[in-house]
């Protein structure tokens, strides 16, 4: 992001202007034609360090970058294959607002020629830096939304969504107060590329404190219809779902189903064995052992004499006694 700052008197910023487009010219007379400016943007800031990408002009690459601090050159990036931007990693100290530090860069395309300088980037000290918020490209239903996403710490900010390397936002809008993020619907192209970035604010006591940009997003017009983005994860989550539901219940069914069935075989269990002892005891009888007296009549007690006559007798019996052992006669 450039910034421009009314705090530099007039004169020193034409001084420097003029020395750039005086080196300009030196640096175009020792190679000529000289190729278009690049440009130079902060990529990433922490604290303590900014991160600076140094642009080469559209449909140019190259193998040399130069990054220059006033006149002084301070880093330097080889590239063989050539790139269209290289990063710039240079330290910030925290110190007086109004203190500022001047960059700029150049690069050296394949064939040995040098761009022109770049336009001064100013760097000024941040106490408050918010963290980079990240852009995605989200699917809401059917349709395709960019989604920025700021630090969880800085609820309710303001969030604006800039095409890169410009400085006007396309579109603007307010986070809740509980949520750090907001959605915003693809813009319409005119390009077959579009590369997008974004950026919120977070009123900090009395003033506003910005984040740096995000990372370029690349979002290329005619998007693909959601059924041919590949998978479809809610779809086959709902489905695993409704799997692992669907056998929970199943579960659910055979252990109640189990315990009616031992319950149910328990009671004819025990059914069957109030049967067998009702069974049972219903053919349970007395046995009558009442002893009858019998008299005998003087015949039947002389066929008995006789019939005992020949063998050995006990000697005495009493018909009266139901025993079979001899009662002995007692002189």
């Amino acid at each position: 992001m450039q910034v421009v700052s009314g705090r530099k008197s007039f004169w020193i910023y034409t001084l420097l202007l003029s020395f750039q487009h005086f080196w300009g010219r030196l640096s175009a007379s020792t190679s000529s034609p000289t190729l278009p400016a690049p440009k130079l943007d902060i990529h990433l800031r922490t604290e303590g360090s900014v991160v600076l990408v140094c642009r080469a002009s559209q449909g140019h690459r190259g193998v040399l970058f130069m990054l220059y601090k006033y006149r002084e050159m301070v880093d330097s990036r080889g590239v063989q294959s050539g790139a269209e931007e290289v990063q710039f990693t240079v330290r910030v100290q925290d110190g007086d607002p109004g203190q500022h530090e001047l960059f700029c860069c150049l690069f050296k395309d394949q064939v040995g020629r040098y761009s022109a300088f770049s336009p001064y980037l100013q760097l000024e000290p941040q106490k408050d830096v918010l963290p980079l918020p990240t852009l995605v490209l989200q699917q809401q239903t059917d349709v395709w939304h960019l989604l920025c996403r700021g630090s969880p710490a800085y609820p309710g900010g303001l969030f604006s969504l800039y095409l890169a390397d410009h400085e006007l936002p396309v579109a603007v809008q307010h986070a809740n107060f509980i949520h750090h993020q907001v959605t915003f619907p693809v813009p319409v192209q005119d390009t077959p590329l579009a590369l997008y970035q974004c950026q919120y604010s977070v009123l900090l006591g009395k003033t506003w404190s910005n984040s740096e940009r995000s990372l370029s997003l690349a979002v290329s017009r005619g998007l693909p219809p959601p059924s041919s983005s590949g998978v479809d994860w809610p779809l086959i989550l709902g489905c695993f779902s409704a799997v692992v539901l669907f056998l929970c219940s199943l579960a659910l069914v055979v252990i109640v189903a189990h315990r009616k069935v031992k319950a149910a075989a328990e009671e004819k269990k025990k059914r069957e064995e109030a049967h067998f002892w009702t069974q049972v005891h219903s053919k349970d009888h007395v046995v009558d052992l009442t002893l009858r007296r019998r008299s005998f009549t003087s015949q039947e007690w002389t066929s008995a004499d006789t019939t005992t006559e020949g063998g050995s007798r006990s000697p005495l019996w009493n018909s009266m006694s139901t025993f079979t052992s001899p009662i002995h006669q007692i002189h």
